[in-house]
């Protein structure tokens, strides 16, 4: 049957309140952390505390709300104290006393706007067009719900958005606007969606799939509502899951499927009487008598009917009790019972009429409401305008002492000045005298301090110079005997007839000189690399240099039974300076092959992308640990990890690999855990031939 507008935004209400379900399990473990809890914790646990409490225990949230706004204070919070206020607001407003939550509603709002705390002016905005919604004036309620949807949408807030939409959508119903009701509706849903909170969801869809139902449209009702039950289903949300499915079962019988109807409310009904839940219990027996009703099986129609009657005057929820007794007359109608119906017509009158008054008390409630809030405005214009007056003359009188202040002082101070004035003159004629002679003897001083920086400067050169010289000559004449020692060792080596003892001689003889020579060429390559000498271009083929190198170095390899292996290389010509590249690459691997254990193998790639060729050297050695890569490319710095079979290693190979690709212009990387071994990744610009 159908119902008046107000009564339809009475029950909307009442459904917001029973819907919002105290979490005690939440408020034990909050009051648990807020013994210890201190500043800005606790105000926040006081403020949860106070939200949980809202509809069952309105006054205890005003409690803690109230701490938390007083601690609040104390902590001087810049944004977020005018939370607590809106807590007190809805707090009142579930004890009904519409005056005082519209008072902390106001109170929040302006203190969100001198904080500039965008979020809770909007929380603000949304609860003062609530209220002004659930009073019946409706213009002002979505002046308010605009406000607040404006701020959410700048602070890209999709809860809030999500809430808002859905006040709206119930604004919109009440005026009888179901196209802009389902837009917002469906927009509320979409951001549910994305969101990704099952609960608000399941909720979001219930409220859509509730709306296309009164509105006769049971197609899009059971499409949102099977949604719903299977969201509900997911997070075995039962109760939520017995009330959508007498939701279901109302769509069915709507469009006549009474089975289905009967079916899926059975199902709902079940789990109802399971939980004992007595606020669903009435509408569910309503809704299984008319189906019983369709289905002409009046004794089982008058039995719910009675149930519902019955559970819905000690709960006393007057429409649900009209309804049944409505439903109950038509039943006494059909069975010709006219006793009965006689009965049940009256009491269905009779409940009628209450709740006609009923209906007309909430007008005069809503009415003084208005008036109260009506008069509250106009006086906070009267107690504005007599401030801002105040303002204007304590500013007129304070511009008036700022200038009376400005007069006195600057007689005074052209006064000061001339005195000053003349006094400076002869103090400054002194000064002057005693700078410039200052002055001239600061420009000797800096003539001889750069006549001796010049001469220093000359002698520093000659020095580096010597060293220089003297550095070629040591490692050129060291170079010689170290490569006749070698070639000693070679010829005993080969000539055979040694003792074990005497072969380890000599291969320690060789090691030793391998050693040397090694460091002299290393300490010949950064004398010459320091040198300011320009890379030589020249086109050559990389993926033969590599083979080259690859060939060089096995021997040293399979000393060790280390695999080199060349896993990529684009077999074309590059434009670099070869002799670099090759010296790159024998620094690289020659490290690979010291520090990798036996048994392994060194991966080489190459390849050429966007004019940059980029070469990998990866061996499954030590690895670097995070000190090393600090020091990774300076000279003489030996690292954490060491040679696996006795090699030496003077700590420059590095430093001259890093100066090569600098001098091309290129970039060197480590990828590198400790024990997990290494991959240095080169990439050189490549310049063209012509």
């Amino acid at each position: 049957m159908a119902k008046k507008p107000i009564i339809f935004s009475l029950l909307i209400i009442l459904g917001s309140c029973c819907a919002v379900a105290q979490n005690n399990y939440r408020i034990d473990s909050l009051k648990r952390r807020l013994l210890g809890a201190e500043g800005k914790e606790k105000y926040d646990l006081l403020n949860d505390l106070g939200w949980e409490y809202r509809s069952a225990y309105p006054d205890s949230t005003v409690l803690y709300a109230q701490k938390a706004y007083t601690l609040g204070q104390e902590l001087a919070l810049n944004v977020g104290l005018a939370e607590p206020l809106n807590f007190i607001g809805v707090a009142y407003n579930y004890k009904g006393d519409r005056i005082k939550a519209y008072y902390y509603y106001e109170k929040a709002l302006d203190l969100a706007t001198v904080q500039n705390d965008s979020l809770q002016k909007a929380y603000s905005s949304n609860n003062l067009g609530r209220l002004f919604f659930e009073q019946g004036i409706l213009s002002r309620a979505y002046d308010y719900f605009i406000q607040a949807l404006d701020i959410f949408e700048d602070i890209d807030d999709l809860s809030g958005l999500a809430y808002t939409y859905q006040s709206l959508a119930r604004l919109y119903t009440s005026q009888g606007d179901n196209v802009k009701a389902e837009s917002t509706l469906l927009k509320a849903n979409n951001i549910r969606i994305s969101l990704g909170n099952t609960p608000d969801i399941t909720s979001a869809f219930v409220q859509t799939g509730k709306f296309y139902q009164e509105n006769n449209q049971h197609e899009k009702a059971l499409f949102f509502l099977h949604r719903a039950d299977s969201t509900a289903n997911s997070i075995h949300d039962e109760i939520n899951l017995a009330e959508i499915k007498t939701y279901i079962a109302k769509s069915y019988l709507y469009q006549g499927m009474l089975q289905e109807a009967q079916n899926i409310c059975t199902q709902g009904l079940t789990v109802i009487l399971q939980k004992n839940n007595v606020r669903m219990l009435p509408p569910a027996y309503l809704t299984m008598g008319q189906i019983m009703l369709a289905k002409k099986d009046l004794p089982q129609a008058r039995k719910y009917f009675n149930m519902a009657a019955t559970l819905s005057t000690k709960s006393r929820d007057l429409t649900t009790t009209m309804d049944a007794y409505y439903f109950l007359w038509k039943v006494s109608q059909r069975e010709g019972n006219r006793v009965a119906e006689l009965q049940n017509h009256n009491q269905y009158l009779i409940l009628k009429d209450s709740t006609k008054d009923l209906n007309l008390a909430r007008q005069v409630e809503r009415l003084q409401f208005q008036l109260e809030i009506e008069r509250k405005d106009k006086e906070n214009e009267l107690l504005k305008v007599d401030q801002a007056r105040t303002e204007a003359t304590i500013r007129q009188q304070r511009l008036q002492n700022i200038i009376l202040t400005i007069i006195i002082g600057f007689v005074g101070l052209l006064g000061f000045l001339q005195w000053r004035s003349s006094n400076k003159r002869k103090e400054i004629n002194e000064k002057l005298g005693q700078q410039n002679q200052f002055i001239q003897n600061q420009r000797l001083e800096i003539v001889a301090q750069n006549e001796k920086l010049f001469r220093r400067n000359q002698q520093l050169s000659d020095t580096n110079h010597e060293k220089d010289t003297l550095m070629s000559i040591v490692a050129h004449d060291l170079k010689s005997p170290l490569n006749r020692i070698k070639s000693i060792a070679d010829i005993m080596e080969m000539e055979g007839g040694l003792t074990q003892d005497q072969k380890g001689y000599v291969q320690m003889t060789k090691d030793a000189t391998r050693a040397g020579l090694d460091l002299i060429k290393d300490l010949l390559d950064v004398h010459t690399l320091e040198e300011n000498v320009l890379p030589n271009y020249t086109a050559f083929n990389i993926s033969k240099l590599l083979q080259e190198k690859m060939n060089a170095f096995t021997p040293a390899a399979d000393a060790k039974n280390i695999h080199l292996n060349i896993s990529q290389s684009e077999a074309e010509e590059v434009f670099l300076d070869a002799d670099y590249v090759g010296r790159i690459m024998d620094n690289m691997l020659s490290n690979a092959i010291k520090f990798s254990n036996k048994d392994s193998a060194v991966d080489v790639a190459s390849t050429k992308l966007n004019g940059i060729l980029r070469i990998s050297i990866k061996d499954q050695g030590q690895g670097f640990s995070e000190k090393d890569k600090q020091q990774l490319f300076r000279k003489f710095k030996k690292l954490s990890a060491r040679p696996t079979a006795g090699e030496s290693s003077n700590g420059l190979g590095l430093a001259i690999v890093k100066t090569l690709v600098d001098r091309m212009n290129g970039s060197i990387s480590l990828i590198s855990e400790q024990g997990k071994g290494s991959e240095f990744v080169i990439e050189l610009p490549l310049r063209s031939a012509n």
